[in-house]
């Protein structure tokens, strides 16, 4: 099945040189991989557009916008202060990075015909990873300022196309600066429609820049999920009208868990939210997930218990993601301590009754050597489970009993004076 989609693609990258720029008398460049093409005019969806030639007479809260009716190749994005980057892996392709939209393919959202940017799989060779940077003018942006655009792919096209926004609070210039973060990615509409994308600045800049990423994986002419996108009709409004407007978010410790509550005063297309969290800084996990309450503007209460940590320092941070896939982030302002437990404690297995597994928690005030034993009814010992050095904390192991028969088992601690012995039960 792989070889056979291959095949097809080389088929369809001939196809593409020899009938359509021959017969058509346009560049292979621009051209996408399955030709199938929508000649009927792009329908709108979502909501309504009004194109804007004056911001400042029609909307005052737009302040750039960019119909795309100018020259789109290279050059003519440059002279309107765009930056253009070229990020794929391997040699670049036949194809410029972005270029002037055609016609063909699919007309352009509003204005003349081939009046959009495109970018397409031969901006790579071979099979390699695409990542064409259409990087906006520098902008003066505030908390919540909303850039959206038109894209879609062509009509009936089987290969993914995947494009990646993201923002640079601090006006980076190229994509090694620092600064950059995603806000968010998904994949060019291939039913014959220019779907609106909107995407919200996290932070503020003086000189922000948004960029638009054609970015995907196993791209190029050989290569399974890259065809050709089309951009039109962009806008950057600074209205800052949040998807999801938090109200507060705050935390609190109990022992070695943390409870993060939260609350919002509007939500709008609200899927959920997933809770990050970070022990070292800048390396993010996903911890839980709470679901949000779709479009409200009542205000709503949320919250999340992250359990049976160890002793450190924590960072934590809500992704609210919205049904179309787009997601922001918060960040909780302040970092969380787990401290070191006052007392010696040995907690009581949990599940109990078990079967095979089962968990145990302790906590340790001092440093010192630990020792945890499982012993059967009669006294003997038939599991080691802890027996070395440990630092103040606390801890949890899990233990596996399934080479035991059914029964009550004792579980001990010891720990420089301290001991203390309980009871389980295993049930088979």
């Amino acid at each position: 099945m792989k070889r056979t989609k291959k095949m097809r693609k080389i088929y369809l990258t001939v196809l593409t040189v020899l009938a359509l720029g021959i017969f058509l008398g346009f560049s292979n460049s621009d051209n996408p991989k399955k030709m199938s093409h929508d000649y009927s005019g792009p329908p709108i969806k979502g909501e309504t557009y009004q194109p804007i030639s004056n911001p400042a007479e029609t909307d005052a809260s737009i302040y750039y916008s960019d119909n795309f009716d100018s020259s789109n190749d290279t050059t003519g994005l440059k002279a309107r202060g765009y930056l253009v980057y070229y990020r794929g892996t391997g040699p670049q392709g036949v194809a410029a990075t972005w270029f002037q939209g055609n016609p063909v393919v699919f007309s352009a959202f509003n204005g003349a015909a081939n009046s959009y940017a495109a970018a397409n799989y031969q901006v790579v060779t071979a099979v390699n990873n695409i990542d064409s940077w259409l990087v906006l003018p520098d902008l003066t942006v505030v908390t919540g300022d909303v850039m959206r655009f038109r894209c879609r792919g062509p009509l009936g096209s089987t290969f993914p196309d995947s494009v990646t926004v993201s923002y640079n609070a601090s006006g980076g210039t190229t994509p090694e600066s620092a600064g950059w973060v995603d806000l968010g990615k998904f994949e060019a509409s291939t039913d014959g429609v220019w779907e609106l994308k909107s995407f919200i600045a996290p932070s503020p800049g003086f000189a922000a820049r948004f960029a638009i990423r054609y970015k995907v994986v196993d791209g190029g002419p050989f290569g399974d999920n890259s065809d050709y996108i089309g951009i039109d009709a962009l806008e950057v409004e600074g209205d800052g009208v949040l998807p999801v407007e938090l109200s507060s978010f705050v935390s609190s410790v109990s022992n070695n868990s943390v409870t993060l509550n939260w609350s919002t005063a509007t939500e709008t297309n609200n899927s959920g939210f997933d809770i990050e969290r970070s022990a070292v800084n800048g390396q993010w996990s996903k911890v839980g997930n709470v679901t949000g309450n779709g479009t409200t503007t009542s205000v709503n209460n949320y919250s999340f218990t992250d359990r049976n940590l160890s002793t450190g320092n924590y960072s934590y941070r809500l992704k609210q993601i919205d049904f179309n896939g787009n997601f922001e982030y918060f960040n909780l302002s302040n970092e969380v301590n787990i401290g070191v437990p006052a007392n010696f404690e040995l907690s009581q297995n949990y599940p109990n009754p078990f079967n095979p597994t089962t968990k145990i928690e302790y906590q340790l005030p001092n440093d010192g050597s630990v020792n945890i034993s499982v012993f059967d009814n009669a006294g003997k010992e038939v599991a080691s489970l802890v027996n070395e050095f440990k630092a103040a904390g606390y801890y949890a192991i899990n233990f596996n009993a399934a080479s035991l028969s059914s029964g009550v088992y004792f579980y001990k601690i010891t720990s420089g004076n301290f001991s203390s012995v309980k009871k389980m039960m295993l049930l088979k």
